[in-house]
This record gives structure tokens, C-alpha cells and sequence, in this order.
């Protein structure tokens, strides 16, 4: 299953009744969503809205799914801008900077800054359940809560930043299909956290502060270019620490993950 498709059914699919839904079925013309580019015979459900782009002036058809994260509801998602006592604009779920999101078998849980978090409890009929917790601490915080659900909770969908780029957002969605290695999601990019990994770090961390610093030189020296796979003082260091060495073997191959991973520790 789609990522947009499983947070529809998981939870957005509740703001259909605010929704002006067409059903795809009824045209004999092939629809394509302008948001997520799937013909409509790959949409979770069979539903599209008729939209405005601004850039072409001319209505454009998004699949619900998709429609989800540019509606407007001040019932559900709170306010985008204003007051709760002068509301300006209604809270859109593909607006939310900075804020993350977990959605599984059980919950729902959105991360918030305060910022957002007095925004969104505007909201009469939330959706979400809402934690503030955002930044650095954020990621750390979805990975221990994940890390100790039980398996009746997967697959799930992680998004450490909603951001605004709807289109590329719904393009990186993956879902989670077990605590092992753990999909986070966001409108730049998608990358992957092996569990065991991270906890095989956060252990060399605390037993070896000094020998976890330098592993840590190499690995964001070599995602750089600042020194290759065959240097010497690397092949040294982990000759004679063999937890750095079995760290360096599960390391991902993608230079990419790796600097990510190295953000969240």
C-alpha cells in the first residue's frame, strides 16, 4: 500500500465528509492526480477533487488521499493563521513546517512545536493526538517510542517533517514494516535507521566517548570525500576497536543515510 493511501485509511480519510469529492468511476476519461501522478486505478479509493493551480490558472483533479493534505478544516487540523478567538485561515495537514508524524495500527501521534501545538488545539474534532516535541530531540523521540512498540502495530507511517512540499512529500512516503529498520520520511528525502545500529551506537557512545568521536571524524571525512575507503588511519582505528568495527560493517552503503544518521545522534 501506497504511504498517502495508508494515512488516508489510517486517519485523514475522516475529513471526506468536508471534502467536494468526485467519484473517478463515474468518467469515462483517464484522471491522473495532479499531486501523487497515479492514474485513478492505483488510488486507494475512488475519489478525486477538482483544484485550483495557481501556476496554471486551471482546475487540476486530486485523488482524496492526496486532497487531504491541502484541505482546509478548522473542525480538524485547527487554524493555519489568526486566533482562536479571530480564525484567518483553517489548519492544513501539507502546511505543518517542522512538525512530525506518526501514524499506526493503534494512534496517531503528531509532533509540534509550541508554535503549531496552540494552533492546531484549536481543532474541535482533532485527529491527531499532539506531543511537543520537535527538533534534534524529535527523531530520538519517534525512534525509542517505535523501537518499543509491539508488532500488532506495523506496518506504520513516520514523517519526521510534514514541511509544505506536498507532492514531493507523498513521492517519499514509505511505510514502516517492523521496528528493525525504521522509514523516516519527509518532503526532501526518505532514508532508512537500522535499530540495532543505532542502539549498538548509542552503547559505544556511553562506554567509549573518545573512540565513538573519532569514528564518528572518519564517517562524516569519508560521506565527504575527505578521505577513501583505504585509509590508513581509518583501517588502524578499527583494527583495534572492535565495536567501532562491527558499527563501520552495518553502516548503510548510501553516504546520504549515513550523514543522516549521524544528525540524530
Amino acid at each position: 500500500m501506497d504511504g498517502i493511501d495508508f494515512l488516508w485509511q489510517q486517519v485523514t480519510g475522516q475529513m471526506a465528509d468536508e471534502m467536494q469529492l468526485v467519484d473517478s468511476s463515474e468518467n469515462d476519461d483517464a484522471i491522473s492526480c495532479y499531486c501523487c501522478g497515479r492514474p485513478s486505478g492505483e488510488w486507494g479509493v475512488p475519489y478525486y477533487q477538482l483544484r485550483i493551480d495557481t501556476y496554471l490558472t486551471t482546475d487540476v483533479p486530486i485523488c482524496a488521499p492526496c486532497n487531504a493534505l491541502f484541505h482546509g478544516s478548522y473542525r480538524y487540523m485547527g487554524i493555519e493563521k489568526g486566533t482562536p478567538e479571530k480564525p484567518l485561515v483553517p489548519g492544513k495537514l501539507g502546511m505543518l513546517v517542522g512538525c512530525g508524524l506518526i501514524v499506526t495500527q493503534q494512534q496517531n501521534l503528531l509532533l509540534t512545536n509550541p508554535g503549531w501545538d496552540k494552533r492546531l488545539r484549536v481543532a474541535t474534532q482533532p485527529l491527531f493526538e499532539l506531543h511537543q516535541v520537535s527538533g534534534k530531540g524529535a527523531m530520538e523521540y519517534a525512534c525509542q517510542l517505535i523501537g518499543g512498540l509491539s508488532e500488532k502495530a506495523f506496518p506504520l507511517l513516520y514523517i519526521s517533517d510534514i514541511g509544505r512540499k506536498k507532492a514531493e512529500l507523498v513521492m517519499n512516503l514509505k511505510l514502516t514494516l517492523s521496528k528493525a529498520q525504521i522509514q523516516v520520511c519527509s518532503g526532501e528525502l526518505v532514508f532508512r535507521i537500522n535499530t540495532e545500529l543505532l542502539h549498538a551506537i548509542r552503547e559505544m557512545q556511553q562506554a567509549d566517548k573518545s573512540g565513538w568521536k573519532k569514528l564518528e571524524r572518519f564517517i562524516v571525512n569519508g560521506c565527504h570525500g575527505r578521505i577513501a575507503p583505504s585509509d590508513e588511519g581509518l583501517h588502524a582505528f578499527l583494527s583495534g576497536n572492535p565495536e567501532a568495527l562491527a558499527i563501520a560493517r552495518c553502516l548503510p552503503a548510501d553516504p546520504h543515510e549515513k550523514l543522516q544518521l549521524m544528525k540524530i545522534l
